[in-house]
């Protein structure tokens, strides 16, 4: 829990972010004996980490795959789909989109997917090590992660993550209407098809894990300060000043974890990420006493719904509108009948909706390196839907990297460089 300890005491590490990755990340340099002071405008978990669907998801497959451009289209189009890009979004955001498009080639979406599961394929145990102790331990729920499918052609379509899942020997079974059944009972009797991953994992409350962690890492001396940040650049010697609302800060070093608000950061140290914030939408509902016993993620119309100590949360949609742009609701409203749809017992009578800001990538691959200008300042962002999945594997790997230890993942460390 403290290894490394007598030899990191005398080195200060700023953590820029305190969602669940900075938290993951504050927590794992506090074990191992650095002095980390975690800076963030809001509390632990107020951003993206709190609204998500809970899932900590062993994906194999990248977002941009071989023929998803052609359909991106239709998605647009339809008033319950998936996808929502807003005009001026899309003329900002046209390198980004751009670049998704080649990363669906073939050869490209292989590399991505052996990058992408070098991480979330360790991240259910990785998590389990980082929140023993911590007051969010007893969150985890070693569920697995249940996909399904309530016709022939959407099953066919998954086609191309089953065969990633395969090719990366992602553990996963394909499961019958009666397996659903047995796995789900409160399920309506709908779904064909089911895939499961047994090494998944299920978070009943995605706040209260990350502020665990936060709080574990305060028990080990770290600091947290509340400060809006404004600028990080390098002095004339090459150490890292952070401006903020109320003063600066010169660490020794400094991590990059503020998800979607990373990329500004990022251009003055020597990287221009492909960065975007992608919205995602939540809304809250009563648990019913037929409830469901882990987040079940129904394909066709791209909506999850998961048990929470606080009730039933659906999350559902992916939107480009920028970092600042307010939220628009209509779709998410539109969707919430589907959540019925897929649990009769459901009251959907809405107690809570939300909007965070995912910070995505094109290639779904993290930004997990040294900075391109300075060895001083280490990035930890761009995780895309997979925040919560992939924190605490980011951490380690990263911490390894600030002790110059060699990784779990140095064969696909190159693939989450800044500068590629």
């Amino acid at each position: 829990m403290t290894e490394g300890r007598d030899l990191q005491t005398s080195r200060h590490v700023l953590v820029l972010g305190a969602g669940v990755v900075g938290c993951a990340t504050a927590l794992t340099l506090a074990r191992r004996g650095y002095r980390v002071t975690l800076l963030d405008r809001d509390g632990p978990g107020s951003g993206a980490s709190h609204g998500n669907a809970g899932a900590i998801a062993p994906l194999a497959g990248p977002q941009a795959t071989p023929g998803l451009p052609l359909k991106v289209p239709g998605m647009l189009l339809n008033p319950t789909g998936p996808l929502t890009i807003r005009p001026t979004q899309f003329v900002k955001a046209l390198p980004w989109f751009l670049r998704f498009i080649l990363e669906s080639m073939p050869s490209r979406a292989e590399a991505n997917s052996i990058a992408l599961y070098a991480l979330t394929g360790r991240a259910a145990p990785a998590w389990k090590e980082l929140a023993r102790g911590t007051p969010g331990e007893s969150l985890l729920r070693d569920v697995g992660w249940l996909k399904v499918f309530s016709s022939d052609a959407g099953f066919q379509g998954f086609a191309k993550e089953i065969a990633f899942m395969a090719r990366r020997g992602a553990p996963h079974d394909i499961l019958t209407e009666d397996d659903i059944r047995q796995m789900e009972p409160n399920l309506a009797p709908i779904f064909k098809h089911g895939v499961f991953q047994p090494d998944g994992l299920c978070v009943r409350n995605p706040r209260r894990l990350v502020e665990g962690l936060a709080e574990a890492a305060r028990d080990l001396g770290a600091e947290f300060l509340r400060e809006d940040a404004k600028t990080l650049t390098l002095d004339p010697d090459g150490m890292p000043v952070l401006t903020t609302d109320k003063g600066e800060h010169r660490p020794d070093q400094i991590v990059l974890s503020a998800g979607a608000f990373s990329k500004k950061f990022a251009r003055t140290l020597g990287a221009n990420p492909l960065l975007e914030a992608e919205r995602g939408y939540h809304a809250m509902f009563e648990t019913p006493e037929k409830s469901l016993n882990r987040s079940v993620y129904w394909v066709e119309n791209s909506l999850v719904v998961s048990p929470m100590e606080t009730g039933i949360r659906m999350t559902t949609q992916a939107e480009f509108g920028g970092l600042d742009g307010p939220p628009s609701f209509a779709r998410l409203e539109r969707m919430i009948p589907n959540a019925k749809v897929l649990l009769p017992s459901l009251d959907i009578t809405v107690r809570e909706t939300w909007m965070g800001r995912r910070p995505s990538t094109p290639d779904s691959v993290p930004y997990l390196c040294r900075s391109p200008d300075s060895d001083r300042v280490f990035f930890n962002f761009g995780h895309q839907h997979l925040g919560l999945t992939m924190a605490a594997i980011s951490a380690r790997v990263l911490a390894d990297m600030m002790d110059g230890r060699p990784t779990e993942v140095d064969e696909t460390l190159q693939a989450y460089r800044a500068l590629r």
